[in-house]
């Protein structure tokens, strides 16, 4: 496969930014596009054509991962830490670990200033709290990889959590060698939207509530579920839609709206994953561990290698946790081992949001925004109780068989 420096074709570039990382003269620029994705430019007047760009490349043909294509899988969660978490708390589980028994650095997304999604690295556990929970955009990577190799030549140790793309970009950049010193956790993703896209509907929000947005959430850290929860200053507000459905932004993502291009066309997807570890919702479990208190929130975990294996082994004790098989962990995580299909709106979404505004553009394709009969029932479907009454007339049936 050619490469984007190649074919300027936007699917071949995931943007993990190992090419102007691994550049000896420091001449690959990463520019933002018109849809608010970075792409790569090269300054061809420093360029000395060393090919070391195309090499790094985890979308040539030259890249290779080595893992098992049949990964053991684990429905999991720490039922001290999941409260906190999007899911069964297993990010956090494995962070503290790092941090606290291996005093090492853990790097992945934080919303830092002005709501902007970045990769950073904490090595403190009151610094961890940027990194719990889910965000459903695309993460600014900046010179994380430069940092990770330093740690690790200095024998720190590095938990890395990320897309499938970007740990298949770190791996690449370390020129696939496997550092004792090096852990990495990678999540079944759906796609990733544009900061821009984000930051429309952030400006949406704000000239709704007429006040500053100072947090967001993606997930409802109390249940288990996708949703919105917003805070405001100036007044201070707080604000929760309790689905997705209800959310202008979050509709368009879980329908595929919104995303990369590569993310249509992902090399990743596939059950021989990019981690040691993969994390991801067990979406399902109640079907197949029915006993397990799932209401709050249940980790899938692969362990896709033998350092996956060991770190597992050293965190499992503190896991509420049932081995399963990777037929039933796939079966409602299509993302685990499918692309997300590229529906028609994505061929105009972008561009109707620059001419038409986001507001006018997200609410012609959300049928919830023009109904409150629609909307009314999705808060019905979304109450706590509900969850409640289902999960203990499982229980209550199983015992009966």
């Amino acid at each position: 496969m050619k490469t984007y420096f190649q074919t300027n074709n936007l699917a071949e570039c995931c943007g993990c930014s190992a090419c102007a990382t691994v550049c000896p003269k420091n001449c690959i620029e990463f520019k933002i596009n018109a849809e608010g994705f970075k792409y790569p430019v090269k300054d061809m007047d420093k360029c000395i054509d060393c090919g070391l760009c195309e090499k790094v490349c985890s979308f040539s043909d030259e890249y290779t991962c080595n893992n098992t294509q049949h990964p053991k899988a684990y429905a999991a969660y720490d039922s001290q830490n999941r409260v906190g978490s999007s899911s069964g708390g297993l990010f956090y589980t494995l962070a503290k670990h790092i941090i606290e028994d291996k005093h090492g650095w853990v790097y992945g997304a934080s919303f830092e200033d002005k709501l902007q999604l970045k990769h950073i690295g904490v090595n403190t556990i009151k610094d961890l709290q940027k990194l719990r929970g889910s965000k459903y955009l695309q993460s600014d990577i900046g010179d994380t990889f430069r940092r990770i190799k330093q740690h690790i030549s200095n024998g720190e140790y590095v938990l890395f959590v990320g897309t499938p793309c970007l740990v298949a970009g770190l791996k690449a950049y370390l020129k696939y060698k496997q550092s004792e010193y090096l852990l990495c956790a990678d999540l079944i993703c759906h796609g990733v939207p544009s900061q821009y896209v984000f930051d429309e509907h952030v400006k949406y929000l704000e000239n709704k509530h007429q006040a500053t947005l100072t947090s967001y959430q993606f997930r409802n850290n109390a249940r288990w579920g996708v949703c919105e929860i917003v805070d405001f200053a100036n007044p201070k507000i707080h604000k929760v839609l309790p689905s997705y459905d209800l959310s202008l932004y979050l509709y368009s993502f879980m329908r595929s709206y919104t995303y990369r291009e590569s993310c249509y066309h992902c090399k990743f997807t596939k059950l021989q994953r990019q981690g040691d570890l993969t994390l991801a919702d067990w979406w399902g479990v109640r079907l197949f561990f029915p006993l397990m208190d799932y209401r709050k929130g249940v980790s899938l975990l692969l362990v896709n290698n033998a350092t996956g294996a060991k770190a597992w082994e050293q965190i499992k004790d503190r896991c509420v946790f049932e081995e399963s098989n990777i037929d039933d962990a796939s079966k409602y995580n299509w993302n685990l081992n499918h692309v997300s299909k590229r529906p028609v709106e994505r061929d105009t979404i972008y561009q109707r949001i620059r001419e038409e505004g986001y507001e006018k553009t997200m609410k012609d394709i959300n049928p919830n925004s023009h109904s409150t009969l629609r909307t009314w029932i999705i808060r019905i479907r979304e109450l706590e109780i509900v969850d409640d009454i289902i999960y203990y007339m499982r229980r209550l049936m199983v015992k009966m068989k």
